[in-house]
């Protein structure tokens, strides 16, 4: 059995290269009304922080962000 050229048939196959689509993601930008604030604290203290929003089922940023208000915005 003799073999074939392939060359040609690799040509025709680089010539007709399949271009696949690229699908672009661009997240939605929401506007914040928060800025990231960061502060020191002690560790016994940012540990029954995390208890309290624990056993209250909110986040410790809505605990501290509540507590803010009804201390000094009321």
């Amino acid at each position: 059995m003799a073999k074939q050229d392939f060359t040609a048939l690799i040509g025709k196959a680089k010539e007709n290269q399949i271009k696949t689509p690229v699908q672009k993601v661009v997240p939605i930008k929401k506007e914040k009304n928060e800025v990231l604030f960061s502060l020191h604290i002690p560790v016994e203290r940012l540990k029954a922080l995390k208890i309290i929003s624990a056993e209250k089922d909110i986040s410790l940023k809505n605990l501290i962000n509540s507590a803010i208000d009804e201390i000094y915005f009321k």
